[in-house]
């Protein structure tokens, strides 16, 4: 439960800061263009930013098939999951 908190926490900050969105209530189920107002530049910078805060690799093509926080959430969450299992099973090989 505290990583998805701190995935969400993130999101937000990138939404506020890197975005420089004054949305003031964002959850899991805000949607990206219709309530967050991104765009293609958005997008762009929203990728950049979050590889860089959350230390994770996003495509394009993956960020623009999430329609809500929610879905950058899960998406995050599972590169995080795929990053840590492919961390240990190296680590399991030395």
């Amino acid at each position: 439960m505290s990583q998805d908190i701190d995935i969400h926490d993130e999101l937000v900050k990138v939404v506020r800061e890197d975005l420089a969105s004054d949305i003031v209530d964002i959850d899991e189920s805000s949607r990206l263009i219709d309530d967050l107002g991104l765009d293609s530049v958005a997008f762009a910078i929203a990728i950049v930013a979050i590889e860089e805060r959350m230390g994770v690799r996003l495509s394009e093509r993956e960020l623009l098939e999430c329609r809500t926080v929610g879905d950058i959430a899960a998406l995050v969450r599972t590169h995080r999951e795929a990053l840590a299992a492919s961390t240990a099973e190296t680590g399991s090989r030395s």
